[in-house]
């Protein structure tokens, strides 16, 4: 009789666990109902400045943009739903540029007009991979500009390095996720 209770506690037990792992390994794969493009078209409308980065994450099974703004005196971090468009969350912080003339932000200022636009950058690296465009990142190094853009189509993610001002692929990645891990 114990035997026999303990048989049955296990399978339920185990068919619990595995419902739900099933249930979170779908969740993480939230689809949005609103582009990149459409998000990025949004924000530059309502933002005056730069996009710096721009992630597609999922929070509580829910996709949602992660977007930063800077423009010569504001710094904007937004969080946008990615059915709606709607900003969830809103960070603004004053850039005081006087306090502090190498930062990145001074950096980004000065050679704006010399970087390839994000769009430009996500362009390139379209043209060598097909896929979603998950995360985009203009980050400043060792005084040069570099986009940060990861790409993912079904199980293949890319991940590029383009140099900022002339367009150049630093770097490219492309793995498959393994189905074994």
């Amino acid at each position: 009789m114990k035997k026999k209770l303990g048989i049955i506690i296990g399978t339920i037990a185990g068919a619990g666990i595995l419902g739900t792992g099933v249930y979170y390994s779908n969740a993480d794969e939230a689809t949005p109902k609103l582009d990149g493009d459409k998000i990025k078209s949004m924000v530059q409308e309502q933002y005056d400045g730069q996009i710096t980065e721009f992630e597609l994450e999922t929070d509580r099974h829910k996709a949602v943009y992660e977007v930063e703004v800077i423009n010569k005196n504001t710094e904007y971090d937004l969080e946008l739903d990615g059915d709606s468009g709607e900003v969830l969350k809103e960070n603004k912080k004053e850039i005081d540029q006087t306090k502090n003339g190498n930062s990145e932000q001074a950096q980004i200022n000065a050679a704006k007009e010399k970087l390839i636009s994000m769009e430009k950058a996500k362009s390139i690296a379209e043209k060598q991979f097909d896929g979603k465009v998950m995360s985009m990142e203009l980050d400043g190094d060792d005084n040069q500009f570099i986009y940060e853009i990861e790409l993912r189509n079904g199980k293949k993610e890319a991940e590029f390095e383009i140099h900022a001002e002339s367009g150049e692929i630093l770097k490219q990645e492309i793995e498959t996720e393994d189905d074994q891990d």
